[in-house]
């Protein structure tokens, strides 16, 4: 199979390694490793079936244009403080959560600074020319109206119980006129007992298909007993909520970002293309035949 993911690559290749076995490929004199290869193809997720070469010339090429970039940044004078990486892994593993043994490795530190540094590096370079004028986010939004609308929701109140019999007896009650919030946190084994059994609305969906029964009920209607993973339901319709026309200033942010990262996608490759042409580029080709 021709390494076609390489012909780029190779094109602006200054020559290939007679003998120096200390380096697989090297961007501006900065050499890319043999273990750092064998380490991006060991973690690559690729389907079993995928022929090693391939993944060897794929990788390749993506170390190359790390290492573009990465040079970039030190000529830049772009960096990723140790306290940034700690907040970054926070905010993965959320503020209050203990971080996982395998985040708080160095070499996952590590991974994680080099990737913040790439995107930092992108964002510094790129970032006055990702603004997105008025008239656009009109355009987007007048194409996405019919997406943006709000579904038809209810709102309802539950009772969850272990087991069936109990779950009938229930309903009967409040079929005699039980007040269904107080039999709710009495009875309910939900988290939302507390409030009376009321979740807060939802459109078909967006909960366990069981929910969907609500849908179909007047306000003020309680359901039969419906079985689900969790246990037995009792559900009563407190509101049904139409569906609505999105706003345009409701939405105007969440259509900002999505434009602007659409736009940083597509000026990123660009500024790729032109990083990597004027890169003097090696590859010890002798070498690379033998991983």
């Amino acid at each position: 199979m021709r390494r076609a993911s390489l012909v780029l690559l190779l094109l602006f290749a200054l020559g290939c390694s007679g003998g120096d076995d200390g380096w697989v490929a090297t961007v501006d004199e900065k050499p890319i490793t043999p273990a750092e290869l064998e380490r991006a193809v060991a973690d690559r997720a690729a389907p079993p079936e995928t022929p090693r070469e391939d993944v060897l010339h794929e990788e390749l090429e993506r170390l190359v244009l790390e290492r573009i970039v990465l040079n970039r940044a030190e000529k830049l004078g772009v960096e990723v403080r140790d306290d940034e990486v700690d907040a970054r892994i926070r905010e993965l593993v959320g503020p209050e959560e203990e971080v996982p043994k395998e985040l708080a490795t160095p070499e996952y530190r590590e991974e994680l600074r080099r990737q913040m540094l790439l995107d930092r590096t992108a964002v510094r370079e790129l970032a006055q020319k990702v603004d997105v004028p008025e008239s656009a986010l009109v355009h987007y939004f007048e194409e996405k109206r019919d997406s943006l609308r709000t579904p038809p929701r209810v709102r309802i109140r539950q009772i969850v119980v272990p087991d069936v019999e109990k779950a009938n007896r229930i309903l009967a009650e409040l079929r005699k006129g039980a007040d269904f919030a107080e039999l709710a946190a009495k009875e309910s084994i939900a988290p939302e007992a507390v409030q009376g059994g009321q979740l807060p609305p939802f459109a078909e969906g967006e909960m366990p298909e069981e929910f969907d029964h609500a849908l179909r009920l007047a306000v003020g209607q309680l359901s039969p007993v419906v079985a689900s993973p969790f246990g037995f339901h009792i559900f009563r319709v407190e509101e049904k909520i139409p569906a609505g026309e999105a706003n345009f200033d409701d939405v105007r942010e969440q259509l900002r970002a999505e434009l602007e990262a659409s736009r940083l996608a597509d000026l990123r490759r660009d500024w790729l293309r032109e990083l990597r042409a004027s890169a003097q580029i090696r590859v010890n080709e002798r070498l690379l035949e033998r991983l």
